[in-house]
């Protein structure tokens, strides 16, 4: 086991204080629970899981597409630097064929990149290109009757522009549900609502940490329209007996879906489970690039010589 010396212990012993202090000051559930109706920020709302009937009227429909991505890179120091993408679309109806989207590129070849940080707002933005192509794709080839996509919607509307304004608008001209499943939330916008009511110093600034644990198990925070996200309906919720909780994004021409949506993702998601629906998991295990294939792809294309040349030293370490 690692020594740890006595300056370090103390730092550890400092962190873990103000840890435990946060958590402490955070409201009681209830207490959180009065404040988020009384300021008027959403509505708690119970999901049901749907029924064979409903389940076989979505299927009837067109089904379920969910759309995944992922992204690996390979390679030494930027610009020796490899990188392979794809995105995947797939069907719940079996004996349909998987949508994939893939791209491969390096800053060697890659126009109007000219530092590093340049690189990896490239390679975000590409993969969400990816992942609106797939989702336009299996729009055209299965017509489902609901898209489910990894991530916020808006993340597709900033960094894939152009494709995210035709796949919403052939969403909408198809009747087809698109939503956005949010594992891990990033915004603040309840805590900053709370900020004045609550007054308190050392409060959450994170939604996902207001909500840890306040909502049960097939429980929603359905947004009230405008707050946050401008031209989407978002509701967070616990979707499993993980206390941690998850996002929807909706389109707001398509708010109708707000009961319909929260519902399939609490039937399509296991009890046991970290809260996401089982069918993003399993394209995610299909769609995703493993080092393993990154390094075949390096020594087979660009030779033992020059994977040699590239390897950081700390990947050469013995211990």
């Amino acid at each position: 086991m690692l020594e740890v010396n006595a300056d370090l212990k103390k730092k550890f012993e400092e962190t873990a204080s103000a840890m435990r202090l946060r958590l402490e000051k955070r409201p009681s559930p209830s207490s959180l629970r009065s404040i988020i109706a009384e300021k008027g920020l959403g509505n708690f709302v119970m999901c049901e899981r749907l029924g064979q009937k409903e389940l076989s009227g979505i299927t009837q429909k067109g089904g379920i597409v969910g759309v995944d991505g992922s992204t690996n890179s390979a390679g030494g120091p930027f610009p020796y630097l490899f990188t392979l993408q794809q995105a995947l679309a797939k069907l719940c109806i079996s004996g349909e064929n998987d949508l994939l989207v893939t791209d491969a590129f390096s800053p060697l070849i890659t126009e109007d990149v000219a530092n590093e940080e340049e690189y990896q707002e490239f390679v975000k933005h590409n993969l969400a290109q990816l992942e609106a192509k797939a989702a336009l794709l299996a729009l055209e080839k299965f017509k489902p009757a609901v898209i489910l996509l990894d991530g916020s919607l808006v993340r597709y509307k900033i960094e894939a522009g152009a494709l995210w304004n035709k796949l919403k608008e052939e969403a909408i001209s198809q009747k087809v549900l698109l939503a956005g499943v949010v594992e891990g939330i990033s915004t603040g916008i309840i805590s900053q609502c709370l900020k004045d009511a609550l007054d308190m110093d050392g409060f959450p600034a994170s939604d996902w940490e207001i909500l840890f644990g306040l909502l049960q198990v097939g429980e929603a925070l359905e947004i009230m329209p405008g707050l946050f996200k401008e031209g989407f309906r978002t509701l967070f919720m616990r979707s499993s007996l993980d206390p941690k909780p998850i996002g929807i994004d909706l389109l707001e021409e398509q708010q109708e879906a707000i009961g319909l949506v929260p519902n399939l993702v609490f039937t399509l998601t296991p009890k046991e489970s970290r809260g996401i629906p089982l069918w993003l998991d399993i394209i995610d295990k299909s769609v995703r690039i493993s080092d393993a294939v990154m390094e075949g792809l390096l020594h087979t294309y660009l030779g033992e010589d020059y994977v040699e040349f590239i390897k950081p030293k700390r990947e050469k370490r013995e211990m």
